[in-house]
């Protein structure tokens, strides 16, 4: 993927993750706290509902937050999905799989893309509860990203779960974006 974006400070990075400006400050401000801002991310660019948004890479975010957990905005439950805590990750995603809004779907499916097996799982376990035309609206508008999101599903299946799902198909990660792309065409 493309992580070579400019090192951006946790506000800057947050507040492009959305296409709203109001939905990505209330989530910028609503972690900042809980945020540790030496650490500067990349950032992959996303096309959302015909605009352009720039989805962190990784964030780390302090223990402490898991403190607020159950009173943080559905928002700031995407930027933790970007946490540098794969356990923060999973828990996050649990609370945005279902929600099918076009600001909600690239954190998803970015998801898909990643190592935790647990994470993959979660979501291909909620496929029929994924708004069909909504994501594959955004499969369309991110064809590359799509290509690039599959590649790493595929590298991660290679290297860490080929024993379990010698079947590359059966793979949780590929079978729901073999399902992505199906609806998309």
């Amino acid at each position: 993927m493309d992580w070579f974006t400019r090192r951006k400070p946790y506000s800057d990075a947050a507040k492009s993750a959305f296409g709203s400006r109001v939905i990505g400050s209330t989530a910028a401000s609503e972690l900042a706290s809980f945020v540790d801002d030496n650490y500067q991310t990349t950032s992959k660019h996303f096309i959302s509902d015909g605009l352009s948004i720039y989805i962190p890479y990784r964030l780390h975010f302090l223990p402490k937050v898991q403190d607020e957990f159950s009173n943080l905005s559905q928002a700031s439950h995407c930027l933790l999905t970007r946490s540098t805590d794969g356990y923060l990750r999973q828990k996050s995603s649990k609370s945005i799989i279902r929600r099918n809004t076009s600001w909600t779907i690239p954190f998803v499916v970015l998801l898909l893309g990643e190592y935790v097996i647990e994470i993959v799982e979660d979501i291909h376990a909620s496929v029929g509860h994924l708004d069909r035309a909504a994501y594959a609206d955004f499969v369309r508008q991110n064809r590359t990203a799509m290509r690039e999101i599959r590649a790493r599903a595929t590298s991660y299946w290679n290297i860490y779960h080929r024993q379990i799902y010698p079947d590359r198909k059966l793979y949780p990660a590929i079978a729901v974006l073999n399902q992505l792309d199906g609806w998309a065409s």
